[in-house]
């Protein structure tokens, strides 16, 4: 568990969503310092405020321990169209390229994890 990486995810994660260091302090629970040192990599967020997190953005627990990267163009999380993964009606891309069908099996596995582990909690 990398802490910048999480900082960096988080940080992004708040911005998207328009939120404060202050207004994420206060749905969280903790103080805006507290905030402040997890985007920076001072310290690391407890596991119950991981999961508070999740919920919050609309994450996995894991996508947050992991600091995954966040695409910058993408500026709100609710912004856009839903689209099933489902629907082969539908052409997906990502940078310009078709996302092979097997690549959106592997997501499709993986949301089931995420969906199986959020159910388990």
């Amino acid at each position: 568990m990398e802490k910048n990486m999480i900082g960096r995810y988080l940080r992004a994660l708040r911005r998207r969503r328009g939120m404060s260091q202050q207004e994420l302090a206060e749905e969280l629970g903790v103080s805006k310092q507290t905030i402040s040192n997890w985007e920076v990599g001072r310290k690391v967020p407890r596991m119950k405020a991981v999961e508070k997190m999740a919920g919050v953005f609309g994450v996995s627990k894991n996508s947050i321990l992991a600091g995954l990267p966040v695409d910058p163009e993408d500026k709100d999380l609710s912004a856009g169209k839903v689209v099933d993964l489902n629907d082969n009606s539908l052409r997906l891309t990502y940078k310009g390229h078709q996302v092979p069908r097997e690549y959106i099996e592997i997501i499709e596995k993986l949301m089931r994890c995420d969906i199986d582990d959020r159910r388990a909690q």
